[in-house]
């Protein structure tokens, strides 16, 4: 009976051994899948040995088992390894492979955003001109003076004017804002001839200039007749989605404003007793 007694007792002493022998783990709160997938898990790790605690932090991924240093090799992802501190020797566990993370995925806290090329997320999205079909730019107002006429050989004046404007509708299937801002003008002056400026031009006044005077947007006729003249204004643009950064647009795009008509004719010179301001019934007036 004492035989029995003391077997029971050694037993008991052994068990009890070899449980505190064994490091208890306890492993962090689940960490979410789409950061799992990521890469980005914290992994927290707390031993237990010879009544201390160890602390250990890593990142876990979606990789294989790792290869710890305890008895039954520590598991972790693809860029971790185990943490235990057992004495044991059995071989470590299979090093898992890198997770294949999609470069359009943007992980932030707790949740992932999949962003799906070519949509307004996507940063090597590119909009052309062409794409603009649901854009429509202001056309531009036209005058000249003189007004509708001149004489053959003098410069008239036209002038356009244009300005910086936005609109809303929908670029690539997505609600967008596009803006437009004029950077050229192009002149169709209906004699065979035209011009490219980088300004809608000013009147004489606004120059400083008498009538008939030469300016960065006035034109000459060579002969006297009727011409249309059409101007038409250059703009580039940019977008954006849900008042994002603005993002430029490839390329240019062009409007025309309604023709004005212009009739040209013939000057002459004559000696007359009056000006025609005293005698407007005088020759010429």
């Amino acid at each position: 009976m004492v035989r029995i007694q003391l077997l029971l007792t050694a037993l008991i002493l052994s068990l009890f051994s070899l449980s505190s022998a064994v490091p208890a783990i306890a492993e962090a709160q689940d960490c979410p899948y789409q950061l799992a997938i990521a890469g980005l898990c914290p992994d927290v790790r707390e031993n237990i040995n010879n009544g201390g605690v160890d602390l250990s932090a890593g990142y876990e991924t979606g990789g294989g088992q790792g290869s710890g240093s305890d008895a039954g090799g520590g598991e972790s992802g693809a860029s971790g390894s185990g943490s235990g501190s057992g004495n044991g020797n059995a071989g470590g566990g299979q090093v898992g492979a890198a997770p294949v993370v999609d470069p359009l995925a943007f992980v932030r806290d707790d949740f992932t955003v999949n962003c799906i090329p070519g949509s307004p997320c996507d940063p090597n999205l590119v909009v052309r001109v062409s794409d603009l079909v649901n854009f429509q730019p202001a056309a531009p107002s036209q005058t000249m003076e003189p007004r509708g006429w001149s004489v053959a050989g003098l410069p008239a004046n036209f002038i356009a004017s244009a300005s910086e404007h936005s609109r809303t509708g929908a670029l690539l299937g997505y609600p967008a804002e596009v803006r437009f801002t004029p950077v050229g003008y192009r002149w169709i002056y209906g004699d065979g001839t035209q011009a490219s400026t980088n300004s809608g031009g000013a009147t004489w006044a606004a120059l400083g200039l008498p009538e008939f005077s030469d300016t960065a947007t006035s034109h000459a006729f060579a002969r006297p007749g009727s011409y249309a003249v059409v101007v038409a204004v250059v703009y580039s643009a940019e977008y954006r989605f849900a008042g994002l950064a603005w993002r430029p647009v490839q390329g240019t795009l062009s409007t025309s404003a309604s023709p004005i008509g212009v009739i040209v004719g013939d000057a002459q010179t004559v000696l007359v007793n009056l000006e025609c301001t005293t005698n407007p019934a005088g020759p010429g007036c």
